[in-house]
C-alpha cells in the first residue's frame, strides 16, 4: 500500500523513490511543457537525481516535501509539494506538471495548488507559505494569485529573477484581523 499525502480529484501525491529519476528527467526535458516553479533546480535534466534525493530528505526531516503526482490509474503526471528556501528559512509551494496533463485539464494546476496550500496549513504550524515564481512564468503567477497569495517582493534568488508571493496561515489572518 503506497502512502498518499494528498488527493486532488483523480490526482494523488505519493512519495518519490530513486526509480523515479528517469521520469523527472523526461518531464524536465520538455521545455515547452515545463511548468516548473522550482527555482533551486531551474528545471534542468541534470538536477532530477537531486530533486528526488532532496524530496526524500525533506520528507524525512520535515514530514513534508515534494511528491510524485500520479493519476488514479498510476500514470506519472509530474510533481508537486514544498521546498525549504535556504535564503529566508521559509517554505515555498511549487509544482511541475507535464504539458499534456495541463492541456487535458487546464484548471488542474489551480486546484492542485489550492489543495497543497490547504494541506500545508492543516498539517504544519508555519505562519505563512510563499511561492517563488520566475518573473517570466505568467501561468504560475495566475495560479498563485487565483489561490489568494499576494505579491510580497521581487528579488534574485539563486541567480533567478523572481517574484515572491505569500499567504498567511488562517490563524495569522484571524489574528491580524482581530488586532
Amino acid at each position: 500500500m503506497q502512502t498518499i499525502f494528498l488527493e486532488c480529484g483523480s490526482v494523488r501525491l505519493v512519495p518519490f523513490s530513486p526509480a523515479d529519476i528517469r521520469l523527472i528527467e523526461d518531464l524536465h526535458s520538455d521545455a515547452y511543457g515545463n511548468r516548473c516553479t522550482e527555482y533551486s533546480t531551474n528545471c534542468t535534466v541534470m538536477d532530477a537525481a537531486e530533486l528526488v534525493s532532496s524530496a526524500l530528505q525533506h520528507q524525512e526531516d520535515l514530514g513534508f516535501g515534494k511528491w510524485k503526482a500520479i493519476s488514479d490509474n498510476g500514470d506519472f503526471l509530474g510533481w508537486a509539494g514544498f521546498t525549504p528556501v535556504s535564503e529566508t528559512s521559509e517554505i515555498s509551494v511549487n509544482y511541475c506538471l507535464a504539458n499534456e496533463v495541463l492541456q487535458r485539464d487546464p484548471d488542474l494546476s489551480k486546484r492542485l495548488f489550492a489543495s497543497l496550500t490547504e494541506w500545508f496549513f492543516e498539517n504544519t504550524y508555519f505562519s505563512h507559505l510563499i511561492a517563488v515564481v520566475r518573473t517570466d512564468n505568467r501561468d504560475m503567477r495566475d495560479v498563485v494569485l487565483h489561490c489568494g497569495f499576494y505579491h510580497r517582493e521581487s528579488k534574485v534568488i539563486e541567480g533567478m529573477q523572481a517574484d515572491v508571493f505569500q499567504m498567511l496561515s488562517p490563524s495569522m489572518q484571524s489574528y491580524l484581523l482581530s488586532a
